[in-house]
């Protein structure tokens, strides 16, 4: 499970740099893996944290050691890194709703990793680390792309097209106009037969 977590973690991390760098199929590679740690995250969090195998990810008695309290706080830890992911993709993508997802989950990004100071830290100093390990390469991530003004993202993304962050921008300040997300299109389609 952790080797599958690392290669997919990896892949998300080079495919932000080469979606943000316009690398074609940058932007597919990063909806896909990110989509693909999010999934996993969600479904498998608790087994990820507790150092389940994938294989024995399905037998009860690999989680023999934990309390059902311990479980179902990993559950919902693996569910805030979850949308944490999705939100992340999103500001990546300039899809709607980015900031929310981003704050939702950098809130309880804080307030799982407060929990697991207090009550875990000295317990299990193991299942501590862990956890914590996660939690904070997520949020530092979340923080970068939060705190990012998703026009200076569209201005690093595509800096070397003007005309097309130009109409994206006209287009944002009035979102009913129909002309100015045609002109967006068009700028859109500049780029990609450029390239």
């Amino acid at each position: 499970m952790k080797r599958t977590e690392r290669i997919i973690g990896i892949i998300a991390f080079a495919s932000i740099i080469l979606n943000l760098n316009l690398v074609p199929l940058g932007s597919t590679l990063s909806v896909i893996s990110l989509s693909c740690l999010s999934v996993l995250y969600m479904y498998l969090g608790s087994a990820i944290f507790c150092g389940v195998p994938l294989q024995k990810v399905f037998i009860k008695e690999s989680y023999a050691g934990y309390s059902n309290r311990r479980k179902s706080v990993n559950v919902m830890i693996g569910m805030i890194i979850s949308a944490t992911l999705v939100g992340i993709l999103f500001k990546l993508q300039g899809w709607p709703n980015a900031s929310f997802l981003l704050q939702i989950g950098s809130g309880g990004l804080l307030i799982s990793a407060l929990i697991y100071f207090i009550k875990v830290r000295d317990k299990n100093p193991a299942i501590y680390s862990n956890v914590i390990n996660r939690i904070a390469i997520v949020a530092m991530f979340a923080f970068i792309f939060m705190l990012t003004p998703k026009e200076k993202l569209l201005e690093f993304k595509y800096r070397n097209h003007p005309e097309y962050v130009k109409a994206v921008k006209k287009a944002w300040a009035d979102p009913d106009n129909q002309a100015l997300w045609k002109k967006v299109a068009e700028e859109s389609l500049k780029i990609y037969k450029e390239k």
